[in-house]
């Protein structure tokens, strides 16, 4: 009995030291903005790669970067677009300059929210040789609908860690892991929980 407390144990260290490897690099490849999704698609596949026991070099994780990257661009832009969008909505709202402020300011942050859940969907659904970026944030919208609860939680999962990035900024080295953590669990939940359906037919 102790020995497996003490492998599960070891088990949770690793990952947590895996998740904080991979909260710090996704810190510094998002720092170009545009590259948010392709970091925390990256960091999704390094983690999902540890859990299930395949290589976890630093190197195969910036392989799938560049890989992400390419594949993802567009999305990235357009993610970030729509994110700097509804950011100066936002502002406009504060200041009380747009007609309807006191409702925008109660719809941005959930559309920031919604945009952030499927970002995550996207992420944690991304492979290599994958559906192309239409094609998986569509998929990865559907999903949000799908499977609210799931979307939820990864709504919650960027809320918290806005509050743990500002209650200390250096957290921020950490969030990216999570969040990636986060969006696997969620998929993984939901594949679950299909093919628990399928069998009951």
């Amino acid at each position: 009995m102790a020995g497996r407390r003490e492998g599960r144990f070891g088990t949770g260290l690793a990952l947590f030291g895996e998740v904080v490897i991979v909260g710090a690099l996704v810190a510094v490849l998002v720092l170009p903005v545009v590259t948010a999704l392709p970091a925390l698609a990256a960091g999704a596949a390094h983690l999902r790669r540890h859990l299930s026991g395949d290589s976890v070099r630093v190197a195969d994780l910036l392989r799938d970067f560049v890989a992400a990257c390419r594949a993802l661009w567009a999305a990235g832009l357009a993610v970030t677009g729509i994110v700097l969008v509804l950011l100066w909505n936002l502002s406009l709202a504060q200041a009380d300059v747009l007609p309807g402020a006191g409702g925008l300011l109660l719809v941005t942050p959930l559309m920031l929210l919604a945009l952030g859940v499927v970002l995550l969907r996207a992420a944690a659904g991304w492979r290599p040789d994958g559906a192309t970026a239409p094609a998986l944030l569509r998929e990865s919208a559907e999903r949000a609908v799908r499977d609210p609860g799931g979307s939820v939680l990864l709504a919650f999962g960027w809320l918290m860690c806005a509050v743990f990035v500002w209650m200390l900024l250096p957290l921020a080295l950490v969030a990216g892991g999570l969040l990636a953590l986060a969006a696997i669990a969620v998929e993984q939940r939901l594949a679950a929980r299909d093919q628990a359906a399928e069998s009951d037919l």
